[in-house]
């Protein structure tokens, strides 16, 4: 593999056996690809090309190097060639790919592969997962300080200014993402072992917290409404939504065990993988609490994270994305949302097989 290179198509269209929906498998190489987390941003802003991390050789320790391709699985082409990088985050007008490198700031552009160091933190080193503002100004992840500590760390994306935001005594806090609506980051702090999951500012300073008592299975964002939706721990089998300040989460849907959950950019619509049963990926209605199957990822579900589905949406909502190593080997894959699912699920009236699926 080599940087730059687009590959031959890897796709296989098929469809689910269950719910009919039609799937594309986009990678098929013998070695493991995955998509970003379920809370990051894999697509860029107009839906026909995501990224995602493809493992150099089949070996447990071998390197991840970052991809693109369309959504129609034509394009694959590899981004970078380099050990040692992490915390990928795209643009917001999706040109370019940002990242880390010990403690530099690094894109990578999407068209011409070409790649750039931005700025260094000196007295940081950066290894957490990355996120950019919705503006594009400011690039965000944790990080580890010289003295041991762990910070919380922006910069800026033209290169004129990199600061620690934040210190934390220990490993008491994770930054887990940057609302897609501006309003934020969320930080998870345990504090007297108290878990608080807090909203900060830009400049790192609490806007509020939304809870302090209620602990989530999984959470992020509710879109852009400044919310956030997640699922809860067992034995509950639901998925919530709370607002900054609530304190304690309104149900949306119960049933099934929602395991991970992303939403739409408006927060109208949820996909979740279920476990303990997997009963596939369920789409749900924040409005009404309808939900039904989308397809079925048939991943093992295991402890590695590449045996996790983690869906999320693309960005005009059409598309989901999903990992599965139903192959044997982690790859990643789309289902197209029919329209007129959504209108079914809206008002509750499932066909004849979809009842028999529930």
């Amino acid at each position: 593999m080599a940087k730059g290179q687009t590959y031959n198509h890897e796709r296989i269209s098929f469809t689910d056996a269950k719910t009919g929906v039609h799937l594309l498998q986009l990678t098929s190489f013998p070695t493991m690809s995955m998509s970003l987390p379920y809370f990051s941003v894999n697509f860029t802003p107009d839906s026909k090309t995501l990224i995602f991390l493809s493992q150099r050789e089949a070996r447990r320790d071998a390197p991840w190097d970052l991809f693109r391709v369309d959504v129609d699985g034509a394009n694959l082409t590899q981004l970078t060639e380099s050990d040692g990088i992490g915390g990928f985050a795209i643009s917001p007008d999706g040109h370019c790919v940002y990242f880390h490198r010990g403690n530099a700031l690094c894109k990578v552009d999407m068209n011409d592969f070409r790649e750039e160091e931005i700025v260094r933190l000196e007295q940081v080193t950066c290894f957490g997962l990355g996120f950019v503002s919705p503006d594009g100004r400011y690039y965000f992840t944790q990080a580890l300080t010289k003295g041991g500590r762990m910070a919380l760390v922006r910069y800026r994306t033209d290169g004129k200014e990199a600061s620690v935001l934040r210190e934390w005594e220990g490993r008491q806090m994770t930054f887990h993402s940057c609302d897609p609506g501006g309003s934020g980051l969320l930080v998870i702090v345990i504090q007297d072992e108290r878990k608080e999951y807090r909203l900060l500012d830009y400049d790192g300073d609490d806007k509020g917290i939304f809870t302090a008592s209620y602990d989530f299975a999984h959470c992020t964002f509710l879109g852009r409404t400044g919310r956030l939706q997640g699922c809860a721990l067992p034995p509950d089998r639901a998925v919530l939504q709370i607002g900054l300040g609530e304190e304690k989460p309104t149900l949306i849907a119960q049933g099934v065990y929602f395991w991970h959950s992303a939403s739409t950019l408006d927060g109208e619509w949820i996909i979740a993988d279920t476990n303990w049963p997997d009963e596939g990926l369920q789409i749900v209605h924040v409005p009404t609490g309808h939900y039904r199957p989308l397809c079925y990822a048939r991943s093992s579900q295991g402890h590695p994270q590449w045996t996790h589905p983690h869906p999320q949406f693309s960005p005009n909502g059409r598309y989901v994305l999903f990992n599965s190593d139903r192959t044997g080997i982690c790859q990643i894959y789309l289902a197209e949302i029919p329209d007129d699912l959504r209108e079914r699920i809206k008002s509750g009236k499932l066909s004849a097989k979809e009842r028999l699926l529930f």
